[in-house]
């Protein structure tokens, strides 16, 4: 009506064409290797071995079993590929922030870095093994959530303490202000990974953080995006030390969906001599 609707769907054709080609690719090979969908399970249908298949083979599985249609298949890859740049990308700009802000935590992460495989490729496993690291994102995610805010639409009739609210009402969680509740959290904004040790985790309300949502529509790439941070952080602190150059009070918060700050945030990358 505003003739926005077409300026919107000139800005999506390349994004849609990029998406729809990884799609059809994928697609072909996956019915040249897949005869029979009874015969496709948990084992790998290309290598042959027990390994989780890729969530695109499972999404095209579904197509052929007429329980998705192709942008159904589109919206899925979208929202993996397109809503995980973003959002891990302000991951990344808050960790290395807060990383240089507490260079005891660093030399911690540094250590054990070096202590779990020093000297070859990390693995998915091995990155699994760095305890501290999981602590130390888990930690910098409740501060600086990338997604600071979600909007759910009420499912049914549902009373909040003594408020009804009715079905089909829009309902917005701000995990900014959630993950600073100092009844879960005791001095929200001090910096503590120790608030994820498994014996801190067991006392808090399961709901008390959710980074990445919580429930049917959490994030269906969180454990990737812990990867991805995983690996960046490793990467990047067995080379080098990371120095402050932005302060906290200097940083000015926008509000958008990813969370952003006004104006760059800048660290210094030092090159450890070892």
């Amino acid at each position: 009506m505003l003739g926005l609707e077409a300026r919107m769907n000139k800005v999506l054709k390349p994004i849609h064409a990029f998406t729809n080609g990884i799609i059809k690719q994928r697609r072909k090979l996956f019915h040249a290797t897949v005869k029979n969908l009874e015969d496709f399970s948990e084992e790998n249908i290309y290598f042959n071995t027990n390994q989780r298949y890729a969530l695109l083979d499972t999404l095209l599985a579904s197509e052929a079993r007429n329980q998705i249609d192709e942008d159904g298949v589109r919206e899925e890859v979208n929202t993996f590929m397109f809503r995980g740049h973003d959002t891990t990308a302000s991951a990344v700009t808050f960790i290395f922030f807060v990383v240089a802000e507490h260079p005891d935590v660093q030399q911690k992460l540094y250590d054990e870095i070096e202590a779990s495989r020093p000297h070859s490729q990390y693995t998915v496993k091995d990155y699994n093994e760095l305890r501290y690291m999981d602590r130390v994102i888990k930690e910098c995610l409740r501060l600086y959530p990338p997604v600071p805010f979600i909007g759910r639409t009420v499912s049914e009739d549902s009373w909040f303490a003594d408020r009804f609210v009715p079905k089909g009402s829009m309902a917005n969680v701000h995990i900014w202000d959630l993950h600073r509740d100092p009844e879960q959290f005791p001095d929200p904004e001090r910096f503590d990974p120790d608030r994820f040790l498994p014996e801190s985790v067991e006392k808090r309300n399961p709901y008390a953080y959710v980074p990445f949502s919580a429930g049917p529509r959490n994030c269906i790439g969180q454990r990737f995006a812990m990867l991805e941070l995983k690996s960046i952080l490793t990467a990047v602190l067995r080379e080098f030390r990371v120095l402050p150059v932005t302060k906290r009070d200097e940083i000015v918060f926008v509000a958008d969906m990813v969370l952003r700050a006004r104006d760059p945030i800048k660290v210094k990358f030092e090159r450890r001599n070892v």
